[in-house]
């Protein structure tokens, strides 16, 4: 999951999906997949919240490159969030990470009185080569 390719469009169409504004309905739309395809896991949601999947045509096999661990700890923070009563919104920022890893930082805030939650992706450095 290349940093330059999901920190852009795909980082902002997600934030505008996990907005203050869309939260609710974002959270109605996933307990309905659930409902329809069982229980989420880290990936599921994302190819139907893109525009235009075909922009991502890697996805995929991108996201099957993040550890278990991180997608593991993606699955609980999305999913128990979004399962949740009172969803909090939440802001996805997507970069690159200073080794070749990907890597994921969860904090909670507060922005104009609202909780959120944070996402810091951190992606594989694409100066580094294998």
């Amino acid at each position: 999951m290349g940093g330059l390719v999901y920190g852009g469009k795909f980082e902002q169409t997600v934030n505008e999906h996990f907005s203050h504004k869309n939260i609710a309905e974002t959270a109605k739309k996933f307990k309905e997949m659930e409902q329809k395809h069982g229980p989420y896991s880290f990936g599921q949601m994302m190819k139907q919240m893109v525009p235009k999947p075909e922009d991502y045509p890697h996805w995929d096999k991108n996201s099957g490159e993040i550890s278990e661990h991180v997608r593991k700890h993606l699955t609980e923070v999305i999913g128990s969030n979004l399962r949740s009563a009172q969803p909090l919104p939440m802001v996805l920022k997507v970069g690159e990470n200073v080794d070749h890893t990907h890597d994921l930082h969860v904090k909670t805030f507060a922005h104009n009185g609202q909780v959120h939650i944070g996402l810091h992706m951190l992606c594989p450095n694409t100066s580094l080569k294998k």
